[in-house]
């Protein structure tokens, strides 16, 4: 780390102690700020680079996504049911099997999944929105 970084790191410290101290003072940002002889500009450019720096080292790096071809069914390939009997009010209805889905929420993130999504793809997908 050269002596840039680490004027950089002490000032987080230094910045991190202080969101602190305003916490912990029970005043607002702007009651705090004007106590302190701090404009709320420069309190929010070191929350914000406090918050980069943290995420940086918590998240981890982006995961690419290699989304699979669609799969296109005729209709023709899926399966009818038999017709009702006779005496049913349905005898002129024909009804299909239909395929079943299952939607997972990660993250307040919904992943609809059909039963042709590969194993891989739904793993490397899980792993990307668990950390969105």
């Amino acid at each position: 780390m050269n002596t840039k970084e680490k004027l950089h790191q002490l000032h987080l410290n230094e910045w991190a102690a202080r969101f602190s101290e305003q916490k912990a003072s029970g005043l607002t940002v702007r009651q705090w700020c004007d106590q302190n002889n701090f404009s709320i500009h420069t309190y929010n450019y070191w929350k914000h680079l406090l918050k980069e720096e943290l995420a940086s080292q918590v998240l981890p790096d982006i995961v690419p996504l290699s989304i699979p071809e669609p799969v296109t069914i005729p209709d023709s390939a899926v399966p009818f049911a038999p017709a009702p009997p006779e005496n049913s009010s349905l005898t002129n209805c024909a009804i299909r099997t239909i395929r079943a889905t299952a939607t997972l929420t990660i993250n307040d993130v919904a992943i609809e999944v059909t039963p042709d999504i590969s194993e891989e793809f739904l793993r490397t997908l899980i792993k990307a929105v668990r950390h969105a």
